[in-house]
């Protein structure tokens, strides 16, 4: 499911962790062992008693609940778009009641689950151990006596695993729990039937680039036990040297090593060596059965795996879990009141959990409080503002100036570049001409010499469309408006200690000629500043984590890094003032600057001074995440989970506006951008499950003038996400299958 579902977190080798569709990795999550993610979740999922997110992936969410009984479980939630899909729902029920049959010790076992519910969910055992993965990362490579360990737990869990006629697909150091007594592979029992389903529906194949076999690569309905056994093998060789047998690098380059290279297994023990090349075999006809694999590998005493540092996680981990078993019970409020009033029927009630008795009572307190949009809408004034309560009945948009069919792309965005449209997906880009919605180009810049597969589409920013490209070193490539290439700059190198250069992910900000970039390689992650003009990378700083942006007023540069935010001087990087504990660890706020103020949008919005990092105000405080916020000129518009949109001055924080939107908005995530606005207008998606299209406000007083609904195609597919950019009255919005342009008098 690629979601931290126990103790630990979903990452693998850091730019390689997704779902294999052959596109950019994404930067991985981070995990707190020290203490359970303070997250938002459900009250109630089914008989559970949920606590809060452990995590979330491809596939769906992960929450850590509570049964009647007070046993605490994991409880995965499938993404609607799956449940929706044919024939899915059989196959997840015949691959959860195949997963009740696994009763190997080094899986949790599975406890239930509800196939008809309107998101299927099953539920597991709870773990309260870190990730493989977390292991290594926090404290150190295994030593041969430990990998025995690892891999002969393993191999019994896949014993188990394929004596229930079910193949894992996705074994990782992610999926992998360190518990005292030995290791948990976790995450199997319906990735058949999501696989069956993204094969089904995008082509794509279920798995994690460098722990995948290459017949699963080729064709995942090749994928047998024995490449769980591939697999296997490649988890133990991270655990021994700290990196995957085929290196690190783009998502492509991966594959194709995983498929044609011998994997690197020169620090390897030598006298595992063999035996790992066996399971890494390309034919798998060539591989040791899981019965051989055990043999080979010899008794081992699952005790080699701790280390007085993992002693002590555990230790904090089981005591936590131990305060959430006797924790009282959150009281049933019913989520849904009957009254109009009540919020959209797509909501879940989301609770701001810490764990224990006091989450516990904020949860009853945030039920107690949330019964009726219109009255919450009320209290939010303050007597500041203007309280703006449409009526459940919107007006029709105009007719579209023009429309346009659009190829299909995956998870298409959408920016203004000049008097182009740029759409683009993380392997096409593709620009529209804004008077006729004609398709103008599709880029296809010249490679840089060195570099290795085709470019991947990092998005516009400034006056440029970015991408980058990976060989013997990482490339920032930049294209204008006609599509064609301005410059290519190498920005990362390898450097010691690592064999590939970092890869570029992000391109946070533009400010002038200064870009914000940020990448992740084998030493972790890091943010550089680059002059585009020259090509040097005036700074690089590393970072603790994935949990990291930055921002820029084109003086200073600001970082957050983790639960802590930087001012540095943009062209030096040196340090200028330092706020700590500004987001909980894992909120991934969002940064914005007006040039004065730093805005820091997470579940509240807050200020800081731009020149010394001085807390000005906070505003929004809520118990759920906040979407980013959007700046233009002294305001600052966000939108929060409850359907309303604000409009706060930047100066003050006060709300000029905010609207509780009679039709449901979109749950954005923090790597979606916020409302789109222009000095008239502003406009939002709305929430695809019950009415596709987007909703369009008067910038001025947050009066709700029209709404766009979606009609044929549009509507069929549920997890189509609209994107919008406004030129001053003239709003572009595209759906998966469409491009339209609107003008909209904002009287």
């Amino acid at each position: 499911m690629d979601t931290p579902q126990h103790g630990g977190s979903g990452a693998t080798v850091p730019r390689t962790r997704q779902h294999t569709t052959l596109a950019r990795p994404h930067a991985a999550q981070p995990s707190a062992p020290a203490a359970v993610p303070q997250q938002q979740g459900p009250a109630r999922i089914g008989p559970y008693e949920v606590f809060h997110l452990l995590g979330e992936g491809g596939m769906g969410r992960v929450y850590l609940a509570r049964s009647p009984g007070s046993r605490l479980v994991a409880l995965k939630v499938i993404r609607p778009e799956y449940a929706e899909a044919p024939n899915f729902r059989g196959r997840f029920r015949r691959e959860a009641d195949a997963a009740r049959k696994v009763s190997g010790f080094f899986t949790p076992p599975v406890l239930d689950a509800d196939a008809d519910s309107p998101q299927p969910w099953l539920a597991t055992a709870y773990i309260p151990a870190p990730s493989l993965h977390d292991v290594v990362r926090d404290f150190g490579v295994l030593p041969e006596p430990a990998v025995r360990a690892l891999g002969t737990g393993l191999a019994e869990a896949l014993v188990a695993i394929h004596a229930a006629g079910l193949v894992h697909r996705d074994l990782k150091p992610g999926n992998v729990l360190v518990a005292e007594d030995g290791p948990r592979v976790i995450d199997f029992g319906i990735s058949r039937a999501v696989d069956a389903t993204q094969v089904t529906r995008t082509g794509a194949v279920m798995g994690t680039p460098g722990f995948m076999a290459p017949e699963q690569i080729v064709s995942s309905r090749e994928a047998g036990p024995a490449a769980d056994v591939f697999s296997l093998g490649c988890v133990l060789v991270f655990a021994a040297t700290g990196l995957g047998p085929f290196g690190a690098g783009n998502t492509a380059e991966i594959l194709y090593r995983a498929v044609h290279a011998p994997p690197q297994l020169t620090d390897i023990p030598d006298a595992l060596r063999s035996l790992l090349a066996a399971c890494l075999d390309k034919d798998p006809a060539g591989r040791p059965s899981t019965a051989a694999l055990l043999a080979a590998l010899g008794s081992a005493e699952p005790s080699a795996l701790l280390t007085p540092g993992l002693r002590e996680d555990l230790a904090r981990r089981q005591a936590h879990a131990a305060v959430l078993v006797t924790a009282p019970p959150i009281p049933v409020t019913p989520l849904v009141p009957g009254a109009p009033s009540g919020p959209s029927r797509r909501r879940f009630l989301w609770i701001a959990a810490a764990g224990g008795t006091a989450a516990a009572a904020a949860g009853a307190a945030a039920l107690a409080d949330w019964g009726s949009r219109p009255d919450r809408a009320t209290g939010r004034g303050s007597g500041r503002g203007t309280a703006v309560r449409p009526g459940a009945k919107v007006p029709p948009g105009p007719k579209p100036q023009w429309s346009r069919p659009l190829r299909r792309l995956e998870n298409g965005q959408l920016r203004l570049l000049g008097d182009t449209l740029v759409r683009w997906d993380e392997r096409t880009a593709i620009g529209y001409d804004t008077a006729t919605g004609q398709e103008r180009w599709t880029a296809a810049p010249r490679q840089p010499s060195g570099a290795t597969g085709k470019p991947t589409w990092l998005g516009v920013q400034g006056s440029m469309l970015y991408a980058t490209a990976w060989g013997d070193r990482g490339y920032l490539l930049g294209l204008d408006g006609n599509g064609q290439l301005k410059f290519s700059h190498p920005v990362t190198e390898p450097t010691e200690g690592s064999s590939f250069p970092d890869t570029l992910h992000d391109v946070f900000c533009v400010a002038g000629s200064v870009a914000l970039l940020g990448a992740s390689g084998d030493q972790g992650y890091a943010v550089y500043a680059l002059n585009l003009s020259t090509g040097k990378v005036l700074w690089s700083r590393k970072v603790t984590g994935s949990d990291f942006h930055a921002s820029s007023d084109g003086h200073r540069c600001f970082l957050h890094d983790g639960s802590t935010v930087h001012g540095l001087d943009l062209r030096s990087g040196t340090v200028h003032w330092t706020v700590r504990d500004v987001v909980r660890p894992g909120d991934y706020p969002d940064l914005t600057t007006d040039g004065n103020a730093l805005l820091v949008t997470s579940t509240k919005v807050q200020a800081f001074r731009a020149t010394d990092g001085r807390r000005l105000w906070t505003a929004v405080d809520e118990p759920t995440v906040l979407n980013p916020a959007t700046v233009l000129g002294n305001r600052a518009y966000v939108v929060d989970g409850q359907d309303t949109v604000f409009a706060l001055g930047t100066g003050d924080g006060r709300q000029r506006w905010h609207t509780a939107s009679p039709l449901s908005l979109d749950p954005r995530s923090a790597s979606d951008p916020g409302p789109c606005v222009s000095s008239s207008l502003l406009a939002y998606p709305l929430f695809s499950g019950d009415t596709p299209g987007f909703i369009v406000l008067r910038t001025a007083d947050g009066k709700v003038l029209w709404a766009h609904r979606g009609s044929g195609a549009e509507t069929k597919n549920k997890s189509t996400a609209w994107r919008l950019q406004i030129a001053g009255t003239t709003l572009y919005a595209a759906s998966d299958t469409t491009l339209y342009a609107f003008r909209s008098d904002p009287r």
